[in-house]
């Protein structure tokens, strides 16, 4: 069990607030361990106490992201700081249910959810006679739109399953007395079909015929009719694919809003493994995106130029940046500010104006509520890895093209957001050599030694920095990065 779960719940104890774990019972012992949400039902005369205790343990709130949040549903996570996992409280103060997009009735239930509550372990959960009359109406209301039967049916086995835990005899009699005591217009010869169907399982016909009499049963209930539901459903789903374009997974985020976290550092310092393991962290609770902008895709502006990029490269390999700004760094220290070539000035100018474009974007994704995972970012030290490249525009005072190159360069870094968040991967320069070289695509020694040493020169004004070393176990750095970035949000 996770440790922030367990404190919950004694507390939730302690405190005296009414509550149940409604759904999902057959899968308890992977709720705790904080692999699945926490679907809580909790009374609402306890709301207040409820959220002051969830502060008290380090629970923030989260809110839907795109559309109208569900009535008498909130998101709450936390850092488990020993095992790194955050845990989502899915808090329900009355019965909201249906298809996934819509969550279109809100049914009547918390009553007999509360008064039928037994106790698992340390938790509050319905007895399975009253889990079951939600569980089969809630089951035949998501057989609505082809998408809705799509994630039901990817999901079958485990509906099965479910179904079979709780269909206990003893079960299906109190089932019976409930619904009539509690729905009693509900027709309690269709419920028993709607449950046989789930066991059996009935054709896919047959279910959506029982599933239309339900919803038929249910009408009184329902949140909108069925004009306005299935406007409001196209319009979710809309926003649903247009989310999943984008490379978010999840509709939810931090109520305290989204963020631009960027990581730097050298060649091989980790930073790929440490994005993936970040992304897969946060992209399981949040609204996520993983942008590079080392590599920044082209604009309308320089599609055409990024097109004939490599064919100049290969035309003149002299002139490719890496060697051009490796040259031009190892001249500047030596003896002095040296001119760059025309063609690498106006390859650094389109390259600043896409980082713009892409990190601008960013800035306007996380203001919406996203989290912006960035691989490398620019700094404000010019020569620097992913900064400016063509230095101060005055040097060139008698070279005006030159001149014009490195001001618009530097004006479209200078128009770049902060990020909130900078995270510096540092490794010692041996450790990152034999880790290049074990590589798939594995580079130069000279090339990892000149970005090694351009990387120490990164510099970021006013954004919080923090030093992460990567010379150590991946656990041990990956748990201090998810605390650093939860800190933040």
């Amino acid at each position: 069990m996770v440790a922030k779960v367990s404190a919950l719940f004694e507390r939730l104890t302690a405190d005296g607030i009414g509550y149940c774990h409604w759904k999902s019972n057959w899968m308890l012992d992977e709720t705790m361990s904080g692999a699945t949400d926490l679907d809580l039902l909790v009374e609402r005369t306890n709301a207040a106490p409820f959220r002051k205790l969830l502060q008290d343990l380090g629970f923030r709130p989260a809110i839907e992201l795109g559309f109208a949040p569900y009535p008498s549903v909130e998101h709450y996570h936390a850092l488990d700081e020993t095992s790194g996992r955050l845990v989502h409280v899915h808090a329900y103060y009355r019965v909201i249910s249906g298809d996934s997009l819509t969550k279109n009735y809100r049914l009547p239930l918390e009553a007999m959810l509360f008064g039928n509550v037994r106790r698992v372990g340390m938790v509050n959960v319905p007895s399975k006679g009253s889990e079951l009359v939600v569980f089969v109406l809630r089951m035949h209301l998501k057989h609505t739109t082809m998408a809705e039967l799509t994630l039901l049916l990817r999901d079958w086995q485990k509906v099965r399953h479910e179904a079979a835990w709780l269909a206990t005899e003893e079960a299906r009699a109190e089932a019976t007395m409930l619904l009539r005591a509690w729905l009693p217009s509900f027709d309690a010869r269709l419920f028993e079909a709607a449950l046989d169907a789930l066991l059996a399982p009935a054709a896919l016909w047959r279910r959506l015929l029982i599933a239309r009499r339900v919803r038929a049963e249910l009408r009184p209930f329902a949140r909108y009719g069925r004009a306005r539901a299935s406007i409001v459903g196209l319009r979710k789903f809309v926003e649903k694919g247009t989310a999943r374009m984008r490379r978010s997974r999840k509709g939810l985020a931090p109520a305290s809003g989204g963020a631009v976290i960027a990581f730097v550092g050298a060649e091989a310092s980790g930073k790929s493994t440490m994005l993936h393991a970040v992304d897969r962290w946060l992209g399981s609770h949040y609204t996520v995106q993983r942008i590079h902008a080392g590599k920044p895709p082209s604009t309308l502006l320089t599609v055409l130029p990024n097109l004939v990029l490599p064919a100049l490269r290969a035309l003149v390999p002299d002139q490719r940046s890496t060697v051009v700004s490796g040259r031009l760094n190892t001249q500047e220290t030596s003896t002095g500010p040296a001119p760059f070539p025309l063609l690498f000035g106006i390859r650094s100018v389109l390259l600043a104006h896409d980082r713009r474009a892409l990190l601008t974007r960013a800035f306007g994704s996380s203001a919406n509520g996203a989290i912006v995972l960035c691989d490398r970012y620019p700094s404000v030290e010019s020569g620097a890895v992913d900064g400016a490249q063509l230095g101060a525009g005055p040097r060139f005072r008698r070279d005006w093209v030159r001149r014009w190159l490195a001001d618009l360069e530097a004006r479209f870094y200078r128009d770049i957001p902060p990020p909130d968040l900078v995270i510096q991967l540092t490794t010692p320069l041996q450790v990152t050599l034999e880790r290049n070289r074990t590589r798939a695509k594995s580079e130069p020694d000279e090339y990892v030694l000149s970005r090694h040493a351009r990387s120490s020169r990164l510099r970021f004004e006013r954004v919080p920095v923090e030093n992460v070393d990567t010379d150590r176990p991946l656990q041990e750095s990956t748990r201090e990065i998810r605390q650093v970035i939860w800190d933040l949000l």
